[in-house]
């Protein structure tokens, strides 16, 4: 059976603030779909460009962005984009692995993110389990704004993986 993927995971999880987060849209008279459509349209746009930024050297179209990244990335070791991970019980793609300092993190960008979720530190918790990171953070595009995320100790959100890869395998051979 194939490994689930990290977001398939997460995925199995309650998310109470996504219902009033949902309802604030629908308020503003914006369809949910319509939506999340735009969103992942305007974070795909802007990971391609980085990744192509930083591994072919191509210059964003928008002067600011690129004065950002510029900024962002000059005292930074860039390891790894955009690689796949995988250990024995989830499969993967991180958005980014670098030096900053004396430490490695691998990192993930987020569209105008503003707070930190329980989501975030399972996610990140899961690209660190696979590349063995020092540390881990989350980089907010397009203003490229640095949000890392204190955990001391991450065995509780890598055993909260393992169990969450054991209900998902046990539901699909269930077959409900």
């Amino acid at each position: 059976m194939k490994k689930p993927s990290v977001t398939n995971l997460i995925k199995l999880l309650d998310k109470p603030a996504l219902l009033s987060w949902a309802n604030r849209i629908g308020l503003q008279g914006t369809k949910l779909s319509e939506y999340r459509k735009n969103r992942m349209k305007f974070g795909t746009s802007v990971h391609k460009e980085i990744e192509q930024f930083l591994q072919y050297g191509i210059v964003p179209e928008n002067d600011y962005f690129y004065e950002s990244l510029l900024e962002f990335f000059s005292e930074i070791d860039v390891l790894g984009v955009e690689q796949k991970i995988e250990t024995d019980y989830f499969q993967g793609r991180y958005d980014i692995l670098l030096k900053k300092g004396d430490h490695t993190y691998v990192c993930d960008f987020k569209s105008n993110h503003k707070r930190n979720y329980f989501e975030n530190y399972l996610q990140l918790s899961a690209y660190r389990m696979a590349t063995g990171a020092d540390k881990v953070a989350i980089i907010s595009v397009p203003d490229m704004i640095w949000f890392e995320l204190d955990i001391e100790d991450f065995k509780p959100y890598e055993n909260i993986l393992i169990s969450l890869s054991n209900i998902y395998i046990t539901k699909k051979l269930l077959k409900h």
